[in-house]
């Protein structure tokens, strides 16, 4: 019989969609060696299979979406609801309980620009370990299910830095291998997140010196 915890289906997108943007990525720089060697052909022939990937990750992130969803709904039941449906498929973490995804993209980006744009995949995530260690979760320091050697937080962050890569361009997907590397999008969006963060510091600076009267 199956481990339970073998089958946590978020754990098995995750890992898929991770495969998916490492073999894009792998596909990408051998099409373009490729090319550069003249050999036409092949290099028309990865592109077109590098399409149909790409639209295949397409379908697996509309899967990723639709799971958290079937989370939300768990997590908003019954505790006698969540304890019929947990057994098997949604894993033992509740949301909450790990830092989503997300929560890595702008410190992983102000890493990459504090190291002059891009850095090895080992340098950076030891930086954007010690410059998330505030909202870190205990969870976060676990060594996943699925793989024992591989502590959570880290694979998120691999998490971020593919969706940033492959999906909206934050970061450069034809990086050398082992090396990642901040787009000029990625340090526009920073900016731009810099200079809402900035208005907001000076409105809630503006509040904070108006007459309680007059709040």
């Amino acid at each position: 019989m199956n481990n339970p915890e073998q089958n946590d289906v978020s754990t098995a997108l995750s890992l898929l969609r991770d495969s998916l943007a490492e073999e894009e990525q792998r596909i990408r720089n051998e099409g373009a060696t490729a090319m550069q060697g003249g050999d036409y052909d092949t290099a028309t022939a990865v592109i077109d299979f590098g399409k149909r990937l790409l639209a295949f990750q397409k379908k697996v992130e509309g899967l990723v979406h639709e799971w958290d969803e079937l989370e939300d709904l768990r997590d908003k039941a019954s505790p006698a609801v969540q304890e019929i449906v947990s057994k098997r498929f949604f894993g033992k973490s509740k949301k909450g309980e790990i830092t989503p995804h997300e929560a890595y993209c702008r410190p992983l980006l102000e890493v990459l620009v504090e190291m002059g744009g891009s850095g090895k995949t080992k340098i950076v995530l030891d930086r954007l370990g010690e410059k998330m260690k505030p909202v870190l979760k205990p969870k976060d320091y676990e060594s996943q299910e699925s793989d024992s050697k591989t502590i959570r937080w880290r694979n998120t962050a691999q998490w971020a830095r593919n969706q940033m890569a492959n999906e909206d361009g934050r970061m450069r997907s034809d990086s050398p291998r082992g090396i990642w590397e901040i787009s000029e999008k990625g340090r526009k969006w920073l900016r731009e997140q810099s200079g809402v963060r900035s208005r907001s510091n000076r409105i809630e600076g503006m509040e904070s010196e108006r007459p309680r009267s007059e709040r």
